[in-house]
């Protein structure tokens, strides 16, 4: 299989700030005025720009990866869970319960990292001269890699910096309003789609390890999306579909999407390329661009059980706890589907397991999994094959796939679907999840749908912001927190396993909770707006 070397030449991107960052020196081998000059040069700056994005957005700071704890814990399918209220993982908490500062770790983090990948891109886009189809190209796939951070940016803190230079040392760069973003984004892929590579077929791991015109299509279609411009999005979209490049996988892997088996399959429009990137090295090379130790964080916690899971890679510390109203409703809606097989496990199936010791599965700990809610969820529980670095995991991180592709042309057909094309795209997702078909193209059947879909997939947050709908579906979170129990071992019902929660409301904090008109954006790192006035926090 053909792989992406990933040449070392930029300078670290450790800085505290977004400014700092986007203002370092290259470093290398390669004097910097003698590089950039032909065609391999540009490949190999190319190279160094997926590694920088592998570092960061794939990669993490301290042993977190700071996007995915940022937009995960903000929804309303999650509890953030951990040992007790004290430990907890108190960074996710502190998202889910919506009681965050501008000094979280995982928001000065997440806005580092867009930054710093922004910063890897300008690189490429201002030192190479596009003079032949290698640079073109090069420059393009720089270009569609900013305009997703971008993107995010924007979903996430509302009026982002445009970072569209390497910035010399004293700008201060202000907010860019939110549209103005968004346009610029879909021009930038419109003007790179025609300069990328296209993948080759299905099969092609190589093509969903870069920006492709796939990727810029699909960010161009999310960026309209966003916009409110259904036509656009359409459009945008259906070229992606109509590509033939990609497939949602069988029914009978789906599960693998969600572990290092399925990286690269065909459903993924872009993953941030780790376990085949043998640019990356060694070991010990890969855990600096990786989830080190984020398998702990999304596993269950087995000294709280009478014995681990054989599913189960390595011990957790349990901070996924999903949310029981989330598991009641897909229930109601789709039944013992195999997505939700795949998704979590009722209690009763939770005490069917079977465990590594042999013993029948229960909850031994007295006192309970904290933030459980009597169910477990199963879709981002690390794998043995996960775990081949012991404590950490080289799973890929995730973009695009091809299911969501679907939903948002579903979506952008909604009330414009003469040709039944987006029918059709919601049908192909539901009928692989062995969901109801729904017969008509709502946006309510497209809401129900992408909730169970993509759970977990970072898109919920914003999506709730999106349709207005984050207030009433955010109103739980910092109300109180659950704990599941074993009634055998607690006593409540002799000798007899049954699982039960009981909510703790004794250290919610006061000033807990989702606000309207605050907490639709997360606010700007204090690193950052302490050294540019410039930049105000939404609702300022």
């Amino acid at each position: 299989m053909k792989k992406i070397l990933y040449t070392i030449l930029a300078a670290s991107t450790a800085l505290v700030a977004c400014e700092d960052r986007l203002d370092i020196e290259q470093k290398g081998v390669v004097a910097f005025e003698s590089f950039y000059q032909t065609d391999d040069d540009a490949q190999n700056a190319v190279n160094n720009m997926y590694a920088a994005f592998a570092d960061n957005i794939n990669g993490n700071e301290g042993i977190y990866q700071a996007i995915p704890g940022m937009l995960r814990f903000a929804a309303d399918d999650i509890w953030a869970g951990g040992n007790n209220a004290e430990d907890c993982i108190g960074q996710e908490r502190d998202i889910n319960e919506f009681y965050y500062t501008d000094q979280h770790e995982y928001i000065k983090n997440a806005y580092q990292n867009y930054c710093g990948a922004i910063y890897s891109c300008n690189l490429v886009i201002e030192n190479i001269t596009p003079d032949s189809p290698v640079k073109q190209r090069c420059v393009a796939e720089a270009r569609t890699i900013r305009a997703w951070c971008h993107l995010m940016m924007a979903l996430t803190w509302r009026n982002p910096p445009l970072l569209d230079h390497l910035l010399a040392g004293d700008e201060k760069p202000g907010n860019t309003d939110y549209n103005d973003v968004l346009d610029w984004v879909i021009k930038e892929c419109q003007e790179s789609a025609p300069h990328l590579s296209e993948r080759a077929a299905t099969t092609d791991k190589y093509g969903a390890s870069m920006a492709t015109k796939a990727l810029a299509w699909t960010i161009a279609g999310k960026a309209y999306l966003f916009k409110g411009d259904n036509a656009g999005a359409k459009t945008e979209l259906k070229k992606v579909i109509d590509s033939g490049k990609y497939a949602l996988v069988p029914t009978d892997r789906y599960m693998s999407l969600f572990h290092e088996s399925g990286d690269l399959c065909e459903e993924m429009i872009m993953q941030c390329n780790l376990e085949q990137n043998s640019g990356i090295g060694d070991w010990s090379g890969k855990i600096q661009r990786s989830s080190w130790m984020v398998i702990n964080r999304w596993n269950w916690r087995t000294d709280k059980l009478t014995g681990a899971p054989t599913f189960q890679g390595i011990d957790g510390w349990g901070s996924s706890a999903i949310r029981a109203d989330f598991c009641e409703d897909m229930i109601a809606y789709e039944g013992d589907s195999p997505r939700r097989k795949a998704t979590f496990y009722t209690p009763d199936e939770f005490l069917a397991l079977e465990t590594k010791n042999g013993e029948e599965m229960g909850i031994s700990n007295l006192t309970g999994m904290y933030g459980f809610e009597g169910y477990f969820v199963r879709k981002y529980i690390p794998l043995a094959e996960d775990c081949t670095g012991g404590n950490y995991g080289f799973k890929n991180y995730t973009i695009f796939r091809y299911a969501e592709v679907l939903l948002m042309y579903a979506e952008a057909c909604v009330g414009n679907d003469g040709d039944g094309s987006g029918l059709k795209a919601l049908n192909d997702v539901q009928r692989r999840a062995g969901a109801p078909l729904s017969g008509s193209l709502t946006l309510d059947n497209v809401k129900t749908e992408k909730r169970f879909e993509m759970f977990f997939e970072d898109t919920r947050f914003h999506d709730l912001v999106r349709w207005g709908d984050a207030a009433d579906r955010l109103a739980k979170n910092g109300k109180g927190v659950p704990s599941t129990f074993d009634a055998k071992y607690t006593g409540k019902t002799g000798v007899d396993h049954r699982i039960y929660v009981e909510f703790d409301a004794s250290d919610v904090m006061a000033n807990a909770g989702f606000v309207k008109g605050k907490h639709e954006y997360f606010c700007f790192p204090y690193s950052t707006t302490s050294l540019n006035p410039n930049l105000k926090n939404y609702g300022e």
